[in-house]
């Protein structure tokens, strides 16, 4: 979270007790290898943070993904789940998304995952994959 803070400030923006309250909360989530939706992280901010509004939460969650502090992702049934932005640890880019369509269950994949495919789309296509927007569709092991 000290990173996130740090990019902030970088990037020349306040450290609002509501935007402070939302990386705490999206922090948590991420080391609990969870994957929130804002109204999620809007639930859990009224419990650390009561005196911020639930529409705050909302802008503070497009104000922090705007800058780059907060990476969102969407996923099936067009829910749009959102986590701490981490610098490129390669030429690769973040990590990727798969969401199991029967339990609902997100898994983070390396950043490499879909490096085959995203080779053959340019190639064929001419078509840049984002891998670390949207999450692919399948079915998880336990699902299986």
């Amino acid at each position: 979270m000290a990173d996130a803070v740090s990019r902030l400030r970088s990037a020349g923006e306040r450290v609002t007790p509501a935007r402070y309250a939302v990386l705490r909360v999206v922090d948590a989530a991420d080391l609990a290898d969870e994957h929130l939706t804002a109204e999620q992280i809007g639930a859990r901010v009224a419990e650390v943070e009561p005196s911020v509004h639930r529409a705050t939460v909302y802008r503070t969650l497009t104000s922090l993904a705007e800058t780059g502090v907060l990476s969102h992702v969407h996923l099936g049934g067009s829910a749009t789940v959102y986590h701490l932005a981490e610098p490129p640890v390669n030429h690769h880019g973040h990590h990727g998304h798969v969401q199991c369509h029967v339990c609902g269950r997100v898994l983070d994949v390396p950043p490499d995952t879909f490096d085959g495919v995203a080779r053959r789309l340019l190639d064929e296509l001419g078509f840049v994959l984002d891998t670390g927007h949207a999450a692919l569709l399948g079915t998880c092991a336990d699902c299986r």
